[in-house]
């Protein structure tokens, strides 16, 4: 606040010298504050009227809005379809290894059995339990061929025509069927 008081002359000046003329309104205000008008306390708040909003006009899609939702969804359709046939492959695989392991189990099966028949404690167990035994020394013969190398073929000289018709009829019916296979 302002000194209202005069001045002397010839003395210091300290602050502003101009009047505050705001200074008597903040006193009252800070006087008041807080307290309400009797005025306030008795108005009462009126209703306003209800208005009713005004419809907003209905806005219209834009071809690119339309053609941009049909790209997604196809889009979202395909992926879908990819979805579907990466599970249906993945399925199939999983079947194939499945077979592939059994068919492997089979394998190894079957190769210790193939491998057990050329085991001769398994042809000797079997081929005594069927009967057999080794020979005795009274039982080897050997042969001597030291003669030279030598077929003869016998034929029996009583073919008959008979049976030289039936043997050219029957190299001829197997000659047409080893043509046609």
């Amino acid at each position: 606040m302002a000194d209202m008081r005069k001045r002397q002359p010839n003395t210091p000046v300290y602050g502003n010298l101009a009047y505050d003329l705001d200074a008597l309104v903040r006193e009252h205000n800070l006087e008041h504050a807080g307290r309400m008008d009797e005025e306030q306390q008795y108005v009462q708040v009126r209703r306003q009227p209800r208005t009713r909003s005004v419809p907003r006009p209905k806005a219209k899609a834009s071809p690119l809005l339309i053609g941009s939702v049909v790209l997604l969804a196809a889009m979202v359709i395909g992926l879908m379809i990819g979805y579907v046939q990466l599970t249906e492959a993945s399925d199939a695989v999983t079947t194939i290894r499945n077979d592939l392991s059994e068919a492997q189990d089979a394998h190894v099966a079957l190769v210790t059995k193939y491998e057990q028949t050329f085991d001769m404690t398994t042809v000797k167990e079997r081929a005594e339990a069927a009967g057999m035994r080794k020979p005795s020394s009274g039982q080897i013969e050997y042969i001597d061929i030291s003669g030279s190398d030598a077929v003869v073929i016998y034929q029996s000289g009583a073919d008959g025509l008979l049976a030289r018709i039936f043997t050219t009829v029957k190299e001829g019916i197997g000659a047409a069927v080893e043509y046609f296979k």
